[in-house]
Parts: C-alpha cells; sequence; structure tokens
C-alpha cells in the first residue's frame, strides 16, 4: 500500500470526488433511513431530506384569538425568548423518529410533534398532537412545504388542493409533486373528528422568490396581512390552493387536537393512524431498552429518574443534526499581515481584514450535529468531534456518515472552516463580523477523537452495542472506509502543522533540548481573545507575541498523530505509523521541555519578553490540564502529582459541579465577559474524568507486581467524584429548568449561557455506565451483562496475595518471579474481560504500553 506522502496525491482526487458527491445526493446515494429526517433544528420542528435543492418543510403555531394577536405570537424558528418552559426530543432515534414535547406557557399549550419514517424511507408522517392548559384556549397551526430552487436542475413541481368531500380518512388538504432526486410524491394533511375547528383548512399557494424560500413565517405574515375585510377575528389565511413553489396549511381549533401530516412516493401506501400510532408505540419501547443497552446506568445513576435523563440527553443530541446547503462567505486575499510575524501583528491583521475583498464559494453540503437549536444551528468543527463520542457508541455509521461530511469540506491545503455558515438561513443567525471564514484560521481538530475509538470498534467489535454497522459487518467496507477518510485526516493534519507552526529558526530563543519545530500558536490571536483555539476569553499572553507558543496547541497535534498512528497500522502502513509515532514522542518530550514550568509546577504557554527571554505565562485553568485531557500523561509521569494537585484544589479549579475553566484564584476569574474564565464546561470535564480513571486503570510494571500506585489510586479516586459530580449538576440543572445548558455555574451549578444547548453537553451520558476497579462499584445498575464481576475480583485478589507471597519467599529464584508476574498479567486482563462490553474510553496512550 502506497506511503502516506503518495496518500497526500491520491488525496487530492478523493476530495474534489467527494465535494462533488456532496452536491450530487440523491436517494439511490443514501441509506434509506437517511433521507428525511427533522434537519432542520433551527425550527422547533422542520423537515428537509439530506439531498440539496429539494423540499423545506416545518411548522408553525401561534394564538389562534385574534389576528393582531396570531401576527405577535408566531413559532417558527427556535428563540430564547419565545416563553418556553421547555422543549425538545423525549425519544429519538435518527433511523426511525420520535417525539418532541413543547412546553409554550406563553401560549398555554403542550405541542407534540411525534415523527415516524419506514425502513424503506419512501413514507414519513408527523402526528401534531396540542394540550391547551384550558379548553378555551385558540391554537393556529400552519405546516408549510416549500419547493428550492424551482426553476431549476429538472423537473420541479408542487400542486396542492383542498379536500371539500367527506373522506372518511378526514383529509383536509393534499399535494402531488415531483421533483428529479425525489420522484413523483403525494403529501396530506389530516385532521382528526374529535377536533374543534374555528375555520375550515385554508391552503395558500404562493410564489416567492428564492431569497424568500427559507423564510415562512415572514412570507406567512405577508399573506395574512394582504387579507381584506372581515374582522379582527378573522386569522386565516386566504383560501387559494394551486401551483407555486410555497404552500401553507393553515388549521385552527378551540381546546386540544390532533393532525397528521403525511408524506408518501407515489407507488408506496401511506402511514395511516394506525400504523402511525403502532410504529411509535414500538418504537418507544425499543429506545427505551436501547438507551439502557448503549449506556448502562451504575450506582448511584440507577435510578428510574436517571432513565428519562439519559433518554432525553441523548435524543436531543441526535434531534440536533441539520443537513445544511449552501454558500459561505471567505477571505482568500492571503495577506500576508496574517502570516503574524510582526510584534502587534493583531494591528495589521484587522486592517488587511477591513480592505480585504470577500468572495462567496460555490454551494457546499455538509451534515453536521449543531451545539444548541436556538443560538448555535449550525456545525462547529472544534464542538463536533466532542457531538461524535455519544454518537459512535449509539450509531457507529450515523458517526462515519457525519465524519465524511465534515471532511469532504476540506480545500486542496487541508483547511476546514472553524464554522460552517452555509447559505442565507444559516447567516440570518449570525452577526456580520463573524460571518467571514479566514483560511488560515485552525481550530482545535476534535475529529481526530474519533479514529482511536473506530480502530477499537472494528478490531474488536464486542466493544460496541449500538445500530449495526455495515463496517462491523464487512472488514472489507471498513479498511475502504478508513482508506478513504485516512490521507483526508492526514492533509489536515499536516495543514495544521505548517500553518500554525511556532517559530523555531533561532529568531527566538528556546529552552535546550527541544525538538525543533515541534511547538505551535494559533493564529487569530489579540489581546482579548484567542477564538480559534476554541477557548476563547481564556486569559493568555498580554500582548501577544509572534514567538509565543501554546501548549493546548501542541497537545492536539500530539492527539491528532497518535489517531493517524493508529490507523496507519490498522491499514498496514508501517512507514506511516511509524513517522506518527516519532512525532508523539518528540511532541510528548516538548510538552515538558517548552510547556512545563518547574517552578509553579504546572504546563503553560509560553511568550517572549524582554531581551528576548523565553517567559512562562501560567495562568491556571483548563490550559494546564491539555497534556493530561488528550492522553499525554501516562500513570508514572514525573509530572502527574503535581497535575492532579492543581486539579482537585478547592481554591482553584475543583468546585462541587465539576471542574472550573479558570482557577478561582485567578486575576481575570469570572471577570469581563466570564466565558472560559471559572465556568464549568462539561466537554472537558468528561475528557478529564475519562482519561483519569484510564490513569487510574493503566497496567504498568509497578501494578504487574504491586498493584496500583498511590498516584493511580488517586488518578481513579477524583474520577469516581467527579463523575458524580459532573452527572448531578447537568440533571438536577435539567429537571428545574427543563434544558441542559452551554456552560454552568462553579457556585451554584445553574446552567448560564445558551440554553437548549444538548451540544457536547450530552458526554455526561459516556458517564452513566462508567466502571471502576473500586469496592463501591459491585452492582451494575441497568447493564444486564455480566453479573460475576465481583466474584472475578475476589479471585484476583486472592491470587495476587498468593503470587505476593511466591515472590517475597522465593524473590530469589528468578523463574518464578517471571511466573508470578506471567499468571497476575493473565488474571489482571482476566478481570478487564470480567468487567463487560462497556470499558471503551479514549485511550489516547493505548500504542504506548
Amino acid at each position: 500500500m502506497p506511503s502516506l506522502f503518495i496518500w497526500a496525491f491520491w488525496s487530492s482526487t478523493l476530495l474534489a470526488q467527494l465535494s462533488l458527491a456532496s452536491s450530487n445526493l440523491t436517494t439511490s446515494t443514501l441509506s434509506p433511513w437517511q433521507i428525511w429526517g427533522p434537519y432542520r433544528p433551527n425550527l422547533y420542528f422542520g423537515l428537509r431530506p439530506q439531498i440539496p435543492d429539494t423540499l423545506l418543510m416545518g411548522l408553525m403555531w401561534a394564538s389562534g384569538d385574534d389576528r393582531k394577536k396570531l401576527l405577535t405570537t408566531i413559532r417558527d424558528t427556535c428563540e430564547q425568548n419565545d416563553g418556553m418552559q421547555g422543549y425538545g426530543w423525549t425519544y429519538y432515534d435518527t433511523r426511525v423518529g420520535g417525539s418532541q414535547v413543547i412546553h409554550d406557557t406563553q401560549l398555554q399549550i403542550d405541542l407534540e410533534t411525534a415523527f415516524l419514517k419506514t425502513d424503506d424511507g419512501d413514507n414519513w408522517a408527523v402526528l401534531v398532537t396540542g394540550n391547551p392548559k384550558l379548553d378555551s384556549v385558540k391554537t393556529s397551526l400552519i405546516f408549510h412545504a416549500a419547493v428550492e430552487k424551482a426553476d431549476s436542475n429538472g423537473p420541479k413541481t408542487l400542486v396542492c388542493n383542498n379536500r371539500v368531500d367527506d373522506d372518511e380518512k378526514g383529509i383536509e388538504a393534499s399535494c402531488e409533486g415531483e421533483i428529479a432526486t425525489l420522484g413523483n410524491f403525494q403529501f396530506e394533511v389530516i385532521g382528526d373528528n374529535s377536533n374543534k375547528a374555528i375555520h375550515s383548512t385554508a391552503v395558500k399557494s404562493v410564489h416567492v422568490g428564492e431569497d424568500k424560500i427559507w423564510q415562512a413565517k415572514s412570507v406567512f405574515i405577508d399573506q395574512i396581512k394582504t387579507v381584506g375585510g372581515g374582522t379582527g377575528q378573522n386569522v386565516a389565511v386566504e383560501n387559494k390552493p394551486g401551483a407555486g413553489n410555497m404552500h401553507f396549511f393553515q388549521l385552527t381549533f378551540q381546546g386540544p387536537f390532533n393532525v397528521t401530516f403525511s408524506y408518501k412516493k407515489q407507488e408506496a401506501t401511506a402511514l395511516d393512524g394506525n400504523a402511525l400510532k403502532t410504529g411509535l408505540d414500538s418504537l418507544r419501547s425499543k429506545f427505551h431498552i436501547n438507551v439502557d443497552k448503549v449506556f448502562p446506568r451504575l450506582a448511584p445513576f440507577d435510578q428510574d429518574q436517571y432513565r428519562q435523563f439519559s433518554k432525553e440527553i441523548l435524543s436531543n443530541l441526535l434531534g440536533g443534526l441539520g443537513f445544511f446547503h449552501g454558500d459561505t462567505k471567505m477571505d482568500n486575499t492571503r495577506a500576508p499581515e496574517y502570516q503574524e510575524t510582526d510584534l502587534e501583528f493583531w494591528v495589521g491583521a484587522a486592517a488587511a481584514m477591513a480592505r480585504a475583498q470577500i468572495t462567496t464559494t460555490p454551494p457546499l453540503t455538509l451534515l453536521s450535529y449543531t451545539p444548541s437549536r436556538p443560538f448555535f444551528p449550525r456545525g462547529f468543527l472544534w464542538d463536533e468531534g466532542f457531538h461524535l463520542l455519544p454518537v459512535i457508541e449509539w450509531d457507529l455509521d450515523q458517526a462515519v456518515s457525519v465524519l465524511r461530511s465534515w471532511l469532504s469540506l476540506m480545500d486542496e491545503d487541508g483547511w476546514i472552516g472553524r464554522e460552517q455558515i452555509l447559505g442565507p438561513e444559516a447567516r440570518s443567525r449570525v452577526p456580520e463580523q463573524f460571518q467571514v471564514q479566514y483560511p488560515h484560521y485552525a481550530n482545535p481538530p476534535t475529529l481526530s477523537l474519533l479514529f482511536p475509538i473506530l480502530v477499537e470498534k472494528l478490531t474488536n467489535p464486542s466493544t460496541y452495542s449500538g445500530h449495526p454497522s455495515v463496517y462491523i459487518e464487512s472488514k472489507e467496507r471498513a479498511s475502504d472506509m478508513f482508506k478513504e477518510l485516512y490521507p483526508l485526516l492526514s492533509r489536515h493534519y499536516q495543514w495544521f502543522r505548517r500553518t500554525q507552526a511556532g517559530k523555531f529558526s533561532g529568531l527566538y530563543s528556546r529552552p535546550d533540548g527541544a525538538v525543533k519545530g515541534e511547538g505551535y500558536r494559533w493564529r487569530g490571536r489579540t489581546p482579548q481573545h484567542c477564538l480559534t483555539s476554541g477557548l476563547d476569553d481564556y486569559p493568555r499572553a498580554n500582548p501577544p507575541h509572534p514567538g509565543e507558543l501554546h501548549v493546548d496547541a501542541l497537545a492536539w497535534v500530539g492527539a491528532s498523530a497518535r489517531a493517524l498512528q493508529q490507523v496507519a497500522k490498522y491499514l498496514g502502513e508501517d512507514t506511516d505509523a511509524a513517522i506518527f509515532e516519532q512525532h508523539v514522542s518528540d511532541i510528548k518530550h516538548n510538552l515538558d521541555i517548552l510547556h512545563w514550568n518547574p517552578e509553579t509546577k504546572t504546563y503553560c504557554d509560553a511568550t517572549i519578553q524582554n531581551d528576548n527571554k523565553y517567559t512562562f505565562i501560567c495562568r491556571d485553568g483548563y490550559l494546564s490540564l491539555f497534556p493530561l485531557l488528550l492522553g499525554h500523561l501516562h500513570a508514572e509521569h514525573p509530572n502527574l502529582p503535581a497535575v492532579l494537585d492543581l486539579l482537585s484544589d478547592e481554591s482553584k479549579l475543583w468546585s462541587p459541579y465539576g471542574l472550573r475553566s479558570l482557577s478561582a484564584k485567578d486575576p481575570d476569574y469570572a471577570r469581563d465577559e466570564d466565558y472560559w474564565r471559572g465556568a464549568v464546561w462539561m466537554n472537558l470535564n468528561v475528557l478529564a474524568t475519562l482519561r483519569l480513571r484510564d490513569i487510574g486503570l493503566e497496567q504498568t510494571e509497578y501494578t504487574r507486581i504491586r498493584g496500583p500506585s498511590e498516584t493511580q489510586t488517586r488518578a481513579l479516586n477524583l474520577a469516581v467524584e467527579l463523575r458524580k459530580r459532573l452527572v448531578d449538576t447537568v440533571y438536577n440543572s435539567w429537571e428545574k429548568s427543563g434544558f441542559f445548558w452551554e456552560q454552568y455555574k462553579d457556585k451554584t451549578g445553574e446552567g448560564s449561557h445558551s440554553r437548549a444547548f444538548t451540544g457536547w453537553t450530552a458526554c455526561v451520558i459516556l458517564l452513566l455506565g462508567l466502571k471502576f476497579n473500586t469496592s463501591n462499584d459491585g452492582e451494575r445498575g441497568h447493564d444486564d451483562g455480566d453479573g460475576g464481576g465481583g466474584g472475578v475480583l475476589v479471585v484476583v485478589a486472592m491470587g495476587f496475595m498468593v503470587l505476593m507471597l511466591m515472590v517475597t519467599v522465593l524473590r530469589r529464584r528468578r523463574i518464578l518471579v517471571l511466573l508470578a508476574g506471567f499468571v497476575e498479567s493473565v488474571l489482571y486482563k482476566g478481570w478487564r474481560r470480567g468487567q463487560g462490553d462497556y470499558e471503551e474510553v479514549i485511550d489516547l496512550d493505548e500504542l504506548d504500553a
């Protein structure tokens, strides 16, 4: 097989093929279960297929009291200030469907949107149920459907009509359409005999410009305002069905109601009411069982209240999946100021940005999870790797689809935009000053976190208990997948090393013993921010300096190198694996040479001060922990005890609700924007828990003879306690507020900043079933696998005591000592197998054993 360098050449061709494929998706290029879904997460309920330039659908509702109130209360896009007590998916599986409940306290109604699709992908239906607080409440429901690019790309028609006959199925309206990439299809609106309708179903078909095709709320308001005559009590749009590229179906009820909206391909059989109810009941039952299987809950989280919690946090992560298509704004000027080599480089860079000619790219396509439906309904590179950590456990093939989609965005140099703002709909939610993407800006390469997990699951399928996977079932398909993605990840890795490299030319001083060239700094720095690092306002050297080096950047490069090493080894690319192995070794060495401050005993950034002096900038917080978080510290590392001291210090990072992002003793703690200056963020807290647990269970020469070291025991105890604090924090806030949050206050545990932020907060689900080698971990909670863990542990303990006695008495008999070590190692591995299937975590040190 070709080496890395031939891979790089081959990947340019692959990249072009992927880009072309992404813009020519059809139903034949997708698995049936992938085609349709609520892939418009910015809407309270929005549907579309994973095929660009086809159909956009969604649901709106408003007060039905009078026209004025209707116009001021229409709900469409998810908002922070709509007066919701809570909303989200109570159960949802991307392959089948699920149910979302919306508590609209302002309009005094609870809405449920229960969505189901058939296995063949040809049919779907959504049952909308309204349960008002009072029977007198009037609610207007508006479903909308729009045809994208109706005048291009083959035949595209959608014609809708009222049904005025007494159809026993209760059909209120229907449409027939044809789109080349979808085929011929039908759409129906079906009422219920128990509904108390205020007016007959109104169907309005209109032609709008392409710039309006995604603005259903705005178009509908305009249509309502044009209705002449009548009184203010008339809330219905003009009933004028027919042909058009946008259609509205309005129904207004007093009291509770049920309405079904169904879609089917022309030759298929529609999902009727009975099939929909049966399918949803089956999905709900299976979903409960599967969540407990994939994410078992161990004490103290094996109580019933945590069952709904685990279902909803997973469901809302999965329900945040979006399909995006459109152009994006870029600065391709590659101005020399963007090299950031001058002392006040941020001033020159800002001037270059101000004069730059901004261009737009050709349309791009992305399948991505979103951090927050109301606040961040788009793809973020920094977030996506964390999103996929639970997803890959639940549905490996879905995770691969998202990975593939992100990597296909890569340009010829290897750059991926850190924020994907594709098309006018996405841009409408982003301030203009943040819309432009810059090809010299990086982001933490979190996608690399997924590749060691992929290798582990495809090598040891017993570690996976999610949806059936074509890659686990077929080694050939698994190999082909890695051959496709490996050169792209390699290209991105090389781009990062090249564009974010620190200066080692001799211009700036560097500590003796450092490996030349193995140090990095984030471009895009200003005195107040380092947005590209993902840590935004976390304090760093001020003023910035072109000679500075960033500890987190180096740690991320190391994590990527180790991921590539594992994939290269899987593919039999031994030369590449050796190259990456050397990179990992050099990076671990330089973390200790370039970034370890022996005086403060912390990992730090570094800058250049007067007289060309290499100076550590030590701001205790998440930045200090990155060598630990990304797997560069093993159980016997000499710096580990000091890192644990910092992590567990209550006056600095250790809070009752998780690890603070910045030490409470830091002068910038909780100051100014107070974003990454003390709040508890779940993504890095979960990494900390998993890594502490890894270290505690790490098998070394020491543990083979004497058991875990004191430092390992300490790390494991910290992991046990941190796990409990994190889950309690997210659970208690969710139970109180009805939402998952972007971050949590270190003093109260309350959620803060963006609400309805499932995103990487959902990573806490990985902690529910985390197992530890401790005396209080005998119960398996809802994990109904091997029940003999406790017995195995006793056998291991007894065997260990006997073996230690043999070693003590016969220690001069070297052959017996070696035999003892061998047998004890076998017993230890037997115990590890006895811990069940869900042992898999991010083990970035696996290859160092």
